[in-house]
């Protein structure tokens, strides 16, 4: 049973109704994914919501735990990625991925609030922007690259942009529910299909097979924040077995 108990303060309609104070941590561990433009990266990490009810105050960050950017075929592997929230709940994103050739570290940087990140090019030794992006893409310097390779690199900056969709395997990602769904080529040329979801909380099960039949699944078990047991078996009857104790510091 419940009643309103009317103490006055409300009659006359000149009284504002007290705010409640607020002190609440959401904690996830994984599933926080960043998807588009190529993108696609699970984090995993705490927010704080802080203030009062009149006036919320969003606090905390997730980090990378997994991620790759896709440009025109070519994958990069993400050294890191943030998104934090600082105040509002507009979060505040930032992405790297990197590649080394000939010597010389490129990389792609998308920063800035997630409605509006801010795409930029860097490297070691210093590059014009122009040529860090010719040798993400395509392993060589600007001036050694092809007409063709020079309108792919605008299509490049356009998807980066947002002005490209998710494509066909985002779009049979979705329709099949699952939380990653992956096409990948080794040095070979040979692809294979790679699928995961996750089957509860602490449950993450990967799914992959190669275009000459071979197959592999792999679990990862997270007993606690810090460790995980993570496990695989193959077609070809090889299984493997680990225990990876993570801290930060």
């Amino acid at each position: 049973r419940a009643r309103l108990i009317d103490t006055g303060a409300s009659r006359g309609g000149g009284a504002a109704r007290r705010p409640f104070g607020l002190n609440l941590t959401i904690s996830s561990p994984d599933r926080i994914f960043i998807r588009g433009r190529g993108l696609d990266a699970e984090l995993g990490g705490e927010l704080l919501i802080s203030g009062t009810t009149a006036n919320v105050v969003p606090s905390g960050a997730f980090n990378l735990i997994r991620g790759r950017l896709d440009i025109l075929g070519k994958r990069l592997v993400l050294s890191e990625a943030l998104l934090q929230l600082q105040g509002d709940f507009v979060p505040y994103v930032r992405v790297v991925a990197s590649n080394e050739s000939d010597g010389i570290i490129s990389s792609v940087v998308i920063q800035g609030q997630v409605n509006e990140p801010e795409v930029s090019f860097s490297s070691v030794p210093e590059l014009p922007q122009e040529e860090v992006l010719s040798r993400l893409l395509f392993g060589r310097g600007l001036t050694s690259i092809s007409a063709l390779q020079a309108a792919q690199l605008a299509s490049a900056v356009a998807t980066l942009a947002g002005r490209g969709g998710q494509g066909i395997v985002g779009n049979l990602r979705e329709g099949f529910g699952l939380d990653d769904l992956d096409i990948v080529t080794d040095a070979e040329g040979d692809a294979s299909l790679r699928a995961g979801k996750y089957l509860s909380e602490n449950v993450y099960t990967e799914i992959e097979v190669g275009q000459q039949g071979q197959s592999q699944i792999n679990l990862n078990l997270d007993v606690t924040r810090n460790v995980t047991v993570r496990g695989s078996a193959g077609g070809d009857g090889g299984t493997s077995l680990g225990v990876f104790i993570e801290k930060d510091y």
